[in-house]
């Protein structure tokens, strides 16, 4: 028995024998502990009973060094991996710093570049730096937003930095308020100087002088007004319509008969000269007219023979028992109708005799009637100038609600702007007993003659004189 056991021990033993040049059986991992091998080893041995076979198997000693060699090999990767990570860590940090310094750089040359553009921003914001000074000629339109504005101020050279100019306008709430109109801007104005001088109408340079003389009328008013380019003549007249300046103006306010005028405004746009702008709006326009009115009619005093103290022209039409509104109205009469300054307190004589016997029915002490119609021939086309400027369509047929021919009294409104003169006549007519008046018209050679008479005979003998009859 105890034969067959050793051979089989020794069978055992042969199979055990390990040739590691030759075999890969220890592919271990790399992180496994080499002695948990050996220790395998010892305890495989112990199934045996005891260790005293293994003497007999030389292979195992060699195997066993074999074994010695593989940590070795593992410290060697270790290291390796230990060299590699060392080079990445070094290789981040190097490269960390490359780019910590091109950063700065960048910001370095953004803000070299940024401080630069500001420091030219401000400069042009104050002024500095700007060509020399010279005067620029600009025109603002209606519309213009704040960028077409920019664009022009810098393509004029008025300006060098068109996004600097046009925040400025936004941290100033400054993108709107400009004034329609040409500018002629000098080049060394800074941001808020040149803002401010933009959104003045005292600053344009687009002004129109207009004349109006004695006598016109709203319709003249306007056309004229439109031949300069000052406004629409429709958007005029229906102003001169409106109660819009009511508020604004006791006078205009107080005109009792208003549905019966065909222009309110008739009387009251005083004549004069004036400055428009190009474009004018059509609420200064007509204010311009009453401020002179209200000037000169009910601010300013002079003495007067009969009063005491310095008076206006409303207080002398009060101390005469007459509204303001009837010497306005008489005295676009006596306007329209004299032939000259001295002729006006004259035909205001003959007007005021007529006006005084409507309380007698237009009977005068002389027993003549029909005195309380006027008569004038100013008045018959009104508010047309003439019949000629009468439509067509209506010009046979015409009768004006303002005709003196038609309707006693004065009519319901003024038919013209009556001059100073004309007012003062109106205030302070001749004495005289005179009704009647006609003029011999003025020729290249002869000035109008004036004829007046008292009663109507004379008055026919004046006519024939006068060239008015044959």
């Amino acid at each position: 028995m105890s034969d067959e056991m050793e051979k089989k021990r020794q069978q055992k033993v042969a199979n055990f024998k390990i040739n590691f040049d030759e075999s890969k059986v220890f592919d271990l991992p790399a992180n496994e502990d080499i002695t948990s091998s050996s220790q395998s080893s010892e305890n495989e041995g112990a199934v045996f009973g005891d260790n005293s076979g293994l003497e007999n198997v030389t292979d195992i000693s060699s195997g066993e060094e074999n074994l010695k060699e593989y940590p070795s090999d593992r410290r060697s990767v270790r290291k390796r991996h230990r060299l590699a990570n060392k080079r990445r860590r070094q290789k981040a940090k190097s490269n960390k710093i490359v780019f910590r310094v091109v950063w700065i750089t960048m910001i370095i040359l953004v803000s070299i570049l940024f401080g630069e553009y500001l420091m030219l921003g401000v400069n042009d914001l104050l002024a500095v730096g700007r060509e020399e000074e010279k005067s620029v000629s600009i025109t603002i339109a209606e519309n213009d937003d704040i960028d077409k504005i920019t664009n022009m101020l810098y393509d004029k050279g008025i300006i060098k930095n068109k996004l600097f100019f046009k925040l400025y306008a936004i941290v100033t709430k400054s993108t709107s308020g400009f004034t329609r109109g040409t500018f002629d801007v000098n080049t060394n104005k800074d941001y808020q100087a040149l803002i401010n001088y933009l959104q003045s109408d005292m600053n344009r340079t687009d002004i129109v002088t207009i004349r109006f003389t004695e006598g016109m009328n709203v319709t003249e008013y306007a056309k004229l007004l439109k031949e300069n380019n000052v406004c629409n003549e429709k958007d005029f007249l229906d102003a001169c319509k409106s109660s819009m300046f009511d508020e604004d103006y006791d006078f205009i306010k107080s005109i009792p008969n208003t549905k019966d005028r065909y222009y309110k405004l008739e009387g009251y746009l005083f004549p004069d000269t004036y400055d428009f702008y190009v474009g004018e709006n059509i609420d200064s326009v007509v204010r311009k007219f009453l401020a002179n009115y209200r000037r000169k009619v009910y601010q300013t005093k002079t003495r007067v023979k009969g009063f005491d103290k310095k008076v206006t022209l409303a207080e002398r039409a009060e101390g005469m028992g007459m509204t303001m509104e009837d010497i306005l109205t008489l005295a676009s009469l006596i306007q329209a109708e004299a032939a000259d300054e001295k002729d006006m307190y004259m035909i205001s004589s003959v007007l005021h005799n007529r006006l005084s016997t409507l309380s007698n029915g237009g009977t005068n002490w002389y027993g003549e009637s029909g005195l309380s119609k006027l008569q004038l021939d100013s008045t018959i086309f009104y508010p047309y100038a003439t019949q000629a400027d009468v439509p067509v369509s209506i010009r046979d047929s015409y009768i004006s609600q303002y005709s003196t021919y038609e309707y006693e009294g004065l009519p319901a409104g003024p038919i013209c702007n009556p001059s100073l003169a004309a007012i003062e006549a109106a205030l302070s007519p001749n004495d005289t007993n005179y009704f009647y008046f006609c003029h011999k018209a003025a020729t290249d050679t002869e000035d109008a003659v004036a004829y007046y008479a008292v009663t109507y005979s004379e008055h026919i003998n004046n006519q024939y004189a006068a060239g008015l009859l044959s």
